[in-house]
């Protein structure tokens, strides 16, 4: 018996404010030939009080594990999925309706083996939750977003699973691999979702040092992620940080700490005024080189962390990934 066109894999760890708005949104696709495995990564905050009682429909499966990361949830869903394709939807994002039809043109129409979807802000009245979608989504992505981004199941078959000795950053490290061994990648915005943006500078903060922490191992398996431009700002931005104790030595030397804050924000500018003019949105767009600043300090403190705990063997290194070994 063959299984459904597409599976969805829902995976959830602590998202109980989120968790029934998501379910919700699959179930009310206008595409019925689909299953829904929701994986509870042992939540602790009555996620899981949630999730029974709002799957009730026969396409619905729920997976209980103890907690082991999202690389593991996302790895057991899949191995679960009976589909052709495979959709991963993060626990705290609400699918648009007509997604899984857009999703299957990209599949059958244009001979896609990967699909991203584009991930919006729930939260859009808040300038900087608007100002964040409009920096992740009207930009060329170096790969898709992992809350919203489907494989064929031949593809997932081939490369294998998500790696769980990375603790963030899977989905970016699968999808490296999966381009590496030649397949074919599209971006199609009609796959949409949305979820809960960062809507201050301190939860923007968090949840860049998060990433940035991913971002360490991703180097590591993709050496070629440490661009010049991104070797750049880790060298420009400690001297942002550290320059402001010039002045212990003498008062005057602030100025140093103005030019380097200055020219770190004007790299920003370019960026700024195009999306500005291709969009509208001139009061987000103004935030655009502060929120650029913030995010490459939280993203070189997380790496900065992230080194640290494997120079002191808390964490292991990552070999490079070889196309060749497949």
């Amino acid at each position: 018996m063959s299984g459904p066109a597409i599976s969805i894999v829902v995976t959830c760890y602590n998202k109980r404010e989120t968790i029934a708005d998501c379910v919700e949104s699959v179930l009310e696709q206008n595409f019925r030939d689909y299953e829904l495995i929701i994986v509870d990564d042992g939540s602790t905050d009555g996620s899981d009080l949630i999730i029974n009682q709002l799957c009730k429909d026969p396409r619905v499966k729920i997976i209980r594990m103890s907690h082991r990361g999202i690389s593991a949830a996302k790895n057991h869903g899949m191995k679960n999925a009976t589909g052709e394709i495979t959709l991963f939807l993060d626990g705290d994002c609400i699918l648009n309706q007509n997604s899984l039809v857009e999703l299957l043109s990209s599949i059958n129409n244009a001979g896609a083996d990967c699909v991203g979807g584009e991930v919006r802000a729930i939260n859009d009245r808040s300038i900087i939750a608007k100002t964040i979608e409009l920096m992740q989504n009207e930009v060329e992505r170096k790969w898709p977003f992992g809350a919203n981004v489907a494989y064929r199941r031949e593809v997932l078959e081939k490369v294998g699973r998500f790696d769980e000795r990375m603790e963030r950053g899977e989905d970016a490290e699968l999808f490296l691999r999966v381009r590496k061994l030649s397949f074919k990648c599209t971006i199609n915005s009609g796959v949409s979702a949305k979820t809960l943006n960062p809507d201050s500078p301190l939860k923007l903060f968090e949840q860049r040092f998060r990433w940035g922490m991913g971002f360490a191992q991703l180097t590591e398996r993709h050496r070629e992620t440490l661009t010049k431009r991104i070797k750049f700002c880790f060298i420009l931005t400690p001297l942002v940080m550290f320059s402001p104790f010039l002045t212990l030595v003498d008062g005057r030397l602030i100025i140093i700490f103005l030019i380097l804050l200055t020219l770190d924000h004007a790299r920003y500018f370019p960026q700024a005024m195009e999306m500005a003019r291709k969009t509208g949105k001139k009061r987000c767009c103004a935030l655009i080189p502060s929120l650029r600043v913030i995010n490459s300090v939280a993203y070189f403190l997380g790496w900065t962390y992230w080194k640290i705990l494997e120079l002191t063997g808390k964490r292991s290194k990552l070999e490079a990934f070889s196309p060749e070994s497949f």
